[in-house]
């Protein structure tokens, strides 16, 4: 963690970002950008529309952490806690989309979404007792879909 922490700092600091970066140890490692004041606001450019340049930062820091360590190794990089945000935003949609299923006894499409944003719905409603999930369709369209648990796979 201490060398993806520093790759990420020298990535910032090249591109003239004055932020520190936090370490979160968890069931992922998380690396979050923060900055301050007017800082704070500039780092919604990291992110991009709906996080694809934070994604393709963190893709950068995991092939120059995995050259430095040797190995293939998986850092999930934030900047201000927005995919923090987002995994809980996404976990309060799969639990409502599954009291609709629950309730109409039907599948329930979701939108579009990256395949990190579609790992947090499984994972979001894989104990749940009545229903199933499953991703369908192919990239950039690949969704989830919650279906009542007899038809879930």
């Amino acid at each position: 963690m201490a060398a993806a922490k520093e790759i990420l700092e020298q990535i910032m600091s090249m591109l003239e970002f004055n932020v520190r970066v936090e370490i979160a140890a968890g069931e992922t490692n998380r690396l979050n950008v923060v900055g301050e004041g007017d800082e704070k606001e500039a780092l919604g450019a990291l992110i991009g529309r709906k996080g694809e340049r934070l994604s393709a930062l963190q893709h950068l820091v995991n092939l120059l952490l995995s050259k430095r360590v040797g190995e293939w190794t998986r850092i999930l990089v934030d900047v201000e806690d927005y995919r923090g945000r987002r995994e809980r935003q996404l976990r309060d949609l799969a639990n409502r989309a599954a009291e609709r299923v629950v309730e109409t006894g039907k599948m329930l499409q979701l939108e579009p979404m990256p395949a990190l944003e579609r790992r947090w719905i499984h994972l979001a409603l894989r104990d749940h007792g009545r229903v199933g999930t499953q991703s369908i369709g192919e990239e950039p369209n690949r969704r989830v879909v919650v279906l009542p648990r007899g038809d879930a796979n």
